[in-house]
């Protein structure tokens, strides 16, 4: 992680999927007055709002965020950022997935956002907790089990992809019931800061594993587990 200042800063972490999977950079930010100069990334951008409200430029257009909210920014797209009132100050956790991680599940090619502001709140949580969580220890195991199915999952609900079919019959409701199990036994999420930890917090140190707090989303359609 590097920091920028010590009242607005931005912390970045390198996650890897598995062992020798690809990379995905995890970006914990808190700005109070910066604006970010039009710029377009490779990745998707995909960021949860968690204080403040931020305006970005994009398409032609302003998005504004608000805790809790998603935003989702296409590969090569060009956009800004800041604060989205005089005096508030914005927070968010971002992360950059290549694009072959949001082909995974579905069928299309590149998935198309037509709306960047999505409003999903369990989504938005399961989000910000693997992103808390991650990037606090980025475990590449942990990390190849949570990631693709949030990507999956965002694709699936808000893209104009459609699903692709199983492989195999009945593989998708063993995989349904099972993320829903854990889903069932899930204890209520912690209450996570808005604002960004410090270096010197002992939270950023610690690899404690989060077996019981993965935080899949439910997908539309799943079959009950009871």
């Amino acid at each position: 992680m590097r920091p920028v200042s010590a009242r607005e800063q931005a912390l970045w972490t390198r996650a890897r999927l598995g062992r020798c999977g690809p990379p995905l950079d995890l970006l914990t930010a808190r700005f109070d007055r910066h604006v970010y100069a039009p710029h377009a990334h490779e990745e998707f951008t995909i960021g949860v709002c968690v204080g403040g409200s931020e305006l970005i430029d994009y398409r032609g257009g302003h998005i504004r965020t608000g805790p809790g909210s998603i935003v989702v920014l296409a590969p090569g797209e060009m956009h800004t950022g800041g604060p989205g009132t005089p005096t508030e100050g914005y927070a968010y956790r971002a992360l950059y997935a290549d694009p072959a991680l949001l082909t995974d599940g579905t069928l299309g090619g590149l998935p198309h956002f037509r709306e960047p502001l999505l409003d999903d709140a369990e989504l938005a949580v399961a989000l910000r907790l693997a992103h808390t969580e991650l990037s606090a220890c980025p475990d590449p195991l942990e990390a190849e089990s949570r990631l693709p199915w949030l990507l999956t999952a965002l694709a699936r609900r808000h893209s104009t992809s459609g699903p692709a079919p199983d492989e195999i019959p009945g593989a998708a409701w063993v995989a349904h019931a099972v993320r829903d199990r854990l889903a069932d036994e899930l204890l209520t999420p912690p209450s996570l800061s808005p604002w960004p930890r410090t270096s010197a917090s002992p939270a950023t140190n610690s690899c404690a594993p989060s077996a019981r707090r993965w935080g899949y989303p439910r997908t539309p359609g799943s079959p009950s587990t009871g």
